[in-house]
């Protein structure tokens, strides 16, 4: 089965989204609208087949978006490695409005990785 949506397209979507936030909560809010005016369906804050992990969005497609404002790239690539091992997700994207997350691995359990850099965004 084809996907409906890529990363790729829904990186596209996002680095031309206004995407102004003042907290995580909101930032996430901001994504999800963007990604339903382009019509990609995503559910946030849910929780993966391992039980334990829960992704800021998850698309239709399989696509798991995590949001981070905060953190260190060990906790950030833990996180997402742990996020790659579910069955659930084929592939990742990180929005980040931190340099520290710029170097994130662009695959992880052999998931690609895609990043987003919201860093001179609004905040």
């Amino acid at each position: 089965m084809s996907k409906a949506f890529t990363a790729e397209r829904i990186v596209q979507v996002l680095e031309l989204a206004s995407l102004a936030h003042v907290h995580e909560d909101e930032l996430q809010g901001g994504i999800a609208a963007a990604l339903d005016a382009a019509g990609i369906v995503a559910r946030r804050e849910v929780v993966l087949s391992d039980g334990r992990s829960r992704i800021d969005l998850l698309t239709d497609d399989r696509i798991g978006i995590e949001v981070k404002v905060a953190g260190s790239w060990a906790n950030v690539v833990r996180q997402l490695t742990r996020y790659a091992k579910c069955d659930d997700v084929d592939e990742l994207v990180l929005v980040t409005t931190r340099v520290a997350h710029h170097n994130i691995p662009a695959d992880l359990e052999g998931k690609p990785v895609h990043l987003i850099s919201l860093i001179g965004a609004a905040l």
